[in-house]
């Protein structure tokens, strides 16, 4: 039997035998006899002291500790430790009870904690992308978008080495380093990769290469020196119709692609891409409002802006510019004869010759119909007229039969030059466009398919 409780019985039974004796002596008048009532009654009030105070030390301590104990877990400590020796029995059960609850807030606060941390980690990287993507859609250049994607990638995902490569057909070289870093890394000289050994070129699906030790995992490993042994990630997209890029990324040794870093690296790679298809869009429209659609030139609308800046360039530096001024000959009867493909076909053959003859800082513009004017700066008028030789002789080599049946006769230019020149008095532009369909209109009256230089009228 528990010591507490033999007290408690062995209070109960000295408090029953004083009251006993109390009431046995009740109704004697000796003195003596009321000396041992109160003697007795003395007794019997220390009996319940005691009594109590074994109550208290045995029951309310280990309940007053209880309730502190469930107190600090009120308050958010459950962590407190507080050792609770309780009497066996339903006291005993009751302490358990409380540990176990708890650990069991314990195990509910520290799951808190960690989805707390999760959460604030994943606010961050959502904050992350907005700022990504806000500084993306502000960004006015394609090569601007590139190294924020490489920034941004290094930076939140701890790659160790991050590429950003282009594949575009009508470029030289096709395939361009557009990003990388780290910036400092040996970067080779001349890098040339065959895009048919890139499979996510070849495929445009995203792949991992894994550090195994495979000799050969894709073809950049080879041609740009990265580490085979660090596992790599490659996302590629498309941008309008033509251009790919590729982000090659290689996260340090030891680390695994999982999951959700695929998905993150995916995420930032589609916020870039959003970004240079509308830079794209743009450009092409801009490029459609400045260009003539059937020959890809310059169009008369963007014909004055762009020679008013070539002529105040001519004269702030002082170097000299020609204009030509030129059509084809006998259009019209080409299109009467052959109908009006046949007369497209010639317009843009013509463009054809332009583009692999001139310059790439002349400009070409169609001016309309079958009439086109080109501006060639820091050209005088004797390199002038070799420049519109070659594209004369471009243009007479072109082999018009196969699209154009009975042709009777190989088009021609008739073509007219002026030079910019204080000599000439013809400075502005307005000046500079009349001296030029002068000199036309003097190679049309010469039985066109010639050249004419313009000279000013001689005084009478």
């Amino acid at each position: 039997m528990p010591l507490h409780v033999r007290l408690v019985c062995l209070g109960g039974l000295w408090v029953l035998l004083a009251t006993t004796g109390a009431v046995s002596l009740m109704g004697k008048s000796d003195p003596l006899h009321w000396m041992r009532w109160i003697t007795a009654l003395g007794i019997t009030a220390a009996a319940a002291v005691l009594y109590v105070a074994i109550a208290a030390r045995y029951l309310l301590t280990p309940l007053t500790r209880v309730r502190e104990w469930m107190s600090s877990v009120a308050e958010g400590r459950p962590g407190v430790d507080s050792v609770v020796v309780m009497p066996k029995g339903e006291m005993q059960r009751l302490a358990e009870a409380a540990g176990r609850l708890v650990t069991k807030l314990r195990d509910a606060e520290s799951a808190t904690r960690e989805a707390r941390d999760l959460m604030a980690a994943r606010t961050r990287t959502v904050d992350r992308l907005l700022e990504f993507s806000q500084t993306v859609q502000g960004i006015g250049q394609p090569e601007q978008v590139f190294q924020t994607l490489c920034h941004y990638l290094r930076t939140e995902m701890g790659l160790s080495r991050v590429v950003v490569l282009s594949s575009d057909p009508e470029a030289v070289p096709a395939i361009q380093i557009k990003a990388h870093w780290p910036e400092d890394a040996a970067k080779p000289a001349s890098f040339e990769i065959d895009g048919a050994l890139c499979p996510c070129l070849r495929q445009n699906l995203p792949r991992v290469f894994r550090a195994d030790g495979a000799p050969v995992r894709c073809a950049l490993d080879q041609a740009l020196n990265l580490p085979v042994a660090e596992p790599a990630y490659c996302v590629p997209f498309t941008v309008g119709r033509k251009v790919q890029v590729v982000v090659h990324m290689l996260l340090p040794a030891g680390v695994d692609w999982t999951e959700d870093r695929r998905q993150l690296a995916q995420t930032y790679v589609n916020t870039a891409n959003s970004g240079l298809v509308s830079l794209h869009l743009l450009a092409e429209a801009e490029k459609q409002s400045m260009t003539d659609m059937l020959t890809g030139l310059y169009n008369r609308r963007s014909m004055e802006t762009l020679l008013q800046r070539e002529v105040a360039l001519a004269e702030r530096y002082d170097y000299p510019m020609a204009l030509v001024m030129l059509d084809m000959d006998k259009f019209k009867d080409v299109n009467d004869a052959h109908g009006h493909a046949a007369g497209d076909h010639l317009l843009r053959a013509f463009a054809d010759c332009v583009r692999i003859t001139l310059r790439k800082t002349d400009l070409a513009f169609r001016y309309g119909g079958d009439e086109f004017v080109i501006a060639l700066p820091q050209t005088g008028v004797m390199q002038a007229q070799q420049v519109v030789q070659k594209l004369r002789q471009a243009f007479a080599a072109v082999d018009f039969s196969s699209a154009i049946a009975h042709l009777d006769h190989q088009p021609t230019l008739s073509i007219g030059v002026a030079e910019r020149s204080k000599a000439t008095n013809v400075l502005s532009l307005s000046n500079l466009l009349g001296a030029a369909d002068q000199a036309l209109y003097d190679a049309k009256n010469s039985n066109r398919n010639c050249v004419r230089v313009f000279s000013p009228p001689q005084a009478a």
